[in-house]
C-alpha cells in the first residue's frame, strides 16, 4: 500500500493528521475555489487555514478524507502545492489600491509567477514583491525582495524571519518585469546550487560573500 506521505500534495503533520496546501497567486483566491473549499470543509470535516505566506491551507484531514479533498481541489483546477520548487511571491495590494503605492506589485508577482513557480528549488527560498519601500510584504527580511521605487524595484537579498531574524542587503535596481524575472531565475539557479537540502539564502550570502552574490545575479 502506499504510504500517504508520499502523495504528492499531501502532506503529513506533527499530529498524525494530513493537509493540503494550495497557492493563491497575489494573494487572490477566486470564488471557484471558495466554493470547492466550502464544499471540502462541509463534506469532510476538516479546517482551512490562511496561511502567512498567503495560501490556503486545508488541516485535519484523514488519509481518506485527504485523498477526496485532493481530488476536489485538482478537479476544481486549484493549483495544489506538490514539489520542491519555487512558489508564488508574498506581495501588498501595491499602486492602484494603496495610498502609499509607487508600483503595481500584483503585475510583477504574477509575472514571476507565471515564469518560474514550477522551477525546481530545494527549500527555503522565499521571496517578495512590495509596491514601496515600507516593505509590507517583508521585502526587506526575506531571502529574496523587491521594494517599488518611482523608477522599478530595489532588489534585497539575504533576509529572513524566524528564531533569529535578519534584514536583508539591498545590492541594487531593477527597472522592468524581465529583470526582475532573470533575477529571480538566477538567484534561484545559485541557491540550488549552494543548498542541497533545505536552507535560506542568508547562509549561501555568508559562505559566497556579498560581492560574488551580487556577481552571479548580474550586479557587478
Amino acid at each position: 500500500m502506499t504510504e500517504l506521505k508520499k502523495i504528492p500534495g499531501l502532506m503529513l503533520k506533527k499530529d498524525g493528521s494530513y493537509g493540503i496546501t494550495v497557492e493563491c497567486p497575489n494573494g487572490l483566491i477566486p470564488p471557484s475555489l471558495l466554493k470547492t473549499a466550502h464544499e471540502i470543509c462541509q463534506g469532510l470535516n476538516c479546517r482551512l487555514h490562511i496561511t502567512t505566506a498567503q495560501k490556503l491551507m486545508f488541516l485535519d484531514l484523514d488519509r481518506d478524507s485527504g485523498l477526496k479533498a485532493l481530488e476536489m481541489l485538482e478537479l476544481s483546477g486549484a493549483s495544489v502545492r506538490k514539489a520542491r520548487d519555487l512558489s508564488q511571491a508574498r506581495v501588498c495590494v501595491g499602486k492602484p489600491y494603496c495610498k502609499f503605492g509607487v508600483q503595481d506589485s500584483f503585475a510583477l508577482s504574477q509575472r514571476l509567477y507565471d515564469e518560474l513557480a514550477r522551477m525546481p528549488t530545494p527549500p527555503k527560498l522565499k521571496y517578495s514583491v512590495s509596491g514601496c519601500l515600507a516593505c509590507c510584504a517583508w521585502s526587506n527580511l526575506i531571502d529574496l525582495g523587491f521594494a517599488g521605487v518611482k523608477s522599478g524595484y530595489r532588489v534585497i537579498i539575504g533576509g529572513h524571519g524566524g528564531f533569529r531574524p535578519t534584514p536583508g542587503t539591498e545590492i541594487g535596481k531593477v527597472q522592468s518585469h524581465d529583470e526582475a524575472v532573470e533575477v529571480l531565475r538566477k538567484a534561484a539557479e545559485l541557491f540550488a546550487r549552494e543548498i542541497p537540502k533545505k536552507g535560506r539564502m542568508s547562509k549561501v550570502v555568508k559562505n559566497l560573500g556579498i560581492e560574488e552574490v551580487k556577481r552571479h545575479l548580474g550586479f557587478n
